[in-house]
């Protein structure tokens, strides 16, 4: 099959995947809500309202932005390319790997950086793990997340080819933030993969969990950079700071609110552009509450 014939049939494909996947995600969320509530688990309704309403801003802008721009901007960077991968078996596990490693880093940053934090903080906004958790996120996610991922179009990797592996990714997200009711521990499976029990660690406030398990699929990057850690206590899930989980806005906000609020106070120009690329809890002052400060200060005791 040539070029031409195999990007037609692709094309096809990702046409029924990515609306087959995306009812699918709305399935399994509605379905798992529907049995924690008769095996009487108790879950905030309020807040996954607003974990789909979240979603629909995400998903429904970032739909816009890639009719507008993303789309053909990706299809200019392939065209411009600087290698001919093709399309064979290899090339796909090759996207696959180098999709889940720039997730890996995408996804540190976000932590490590508090300009980024202040997008990414909302998705840790909420107190407990289910499937509707894992779609809840920024509204303004399109401006920031596709210009991690969207030069692997440059490289060499075809726009449909890479919007295939992001989508089965996201789906992979989706199902980590699976309740434990329903999945527990598997030891095993950790040392491959990014299970929903490695993902629920990320998700905890506990000091030792912070800023650790960022990858997606492969647990390998955090092996590999020394930011994995296993689950050894129940996590408390949700933000340091104290807010509403169950309101949309205060979500949404409260990060960039904090973030204004320290910059306009900050003396200096130095210290108030620190405070954009300093990891949160960083403050001129001297003050340190850094996820790393604060790690060590449950290993130390």
């Amino acid at each position: 099959m040539d070029a031409a014939a195999y990007i037609e049939r692709l094309d096809r494909l990702v046409s029924i995947i990515m609306p087959g996947l995306f009812a699918l995600a709305v399935f399994m969320i509605l379905l798992e809500v529907l049995l924690l509530v008769l095996l009487k688990v108790k879950v905030s309704h309020k807040g996954g309202l607003v974990s789909l309403a979240s979603a629909a801003g995400v998903f429904g802008f970032e739909a816009l932005a890639d009719f507008l721009f993303y789309l053909a901007l990706s299809y200019w960077l392939y065209e411009h390319r600087l290698f001919e991968f093709g399309f064979a078996w290899y090339v796909w596990v090759f996207a696959f790997v180098l999709y889940d490693f720039i997730f890996y880093w995408s996804h540190r940053l976000q932590h490590e950086v508090r300009f980024f934090w202040c997008f990414h903080s909302v998705h840790h906004t909420t107190q407990e793990m289910r499937l509707a958790s894992a779609v809840r996120g920024p509204v303004i996610e399109f401006v920031m997340t596709p210009w991690f991922f969207i030069w692997m179009c440059w490289l060499g990797i075809h726009p449909l080819m890479f919007i295939t592996v992001r989508t089965f990714s996201r789906i992979w997200g989706v199902l980590e933030h699976i309740n434990e009711k329903f999945v527990g521990h598997h030891p095993w499976l950790n040392k491959i993969f990014i299970t929903p029990d490695v993902h629920r660690v990320h998700h905890g406030k506990n000091y030792r969990y912070l800023d650790m398990n960022y990858s997606e699929i492969l647990s390998i990057w955090d092996r590999m950079f020394g930011t994995y850690q296993e689950y050894d206590e129940k996590p408390v899930y949700g933000v340091l700071k104290e807010i509403n989980p169950d309101n949309f806005w205060e979500v949404q906000t409260h990060a960039w609110k904090e973030l204004w609020h320290d910059v306009k106070t900050a003396n200096g120009w130095r210290n108030k552009l620190k405070l954009l690329y300093m990891p949160p809890g960083w403050y001129p002052d001297g003050r340190d509450f850094t996820a790393k400060t604060l790690r060590a200060s449950v290993t130390k005791s």
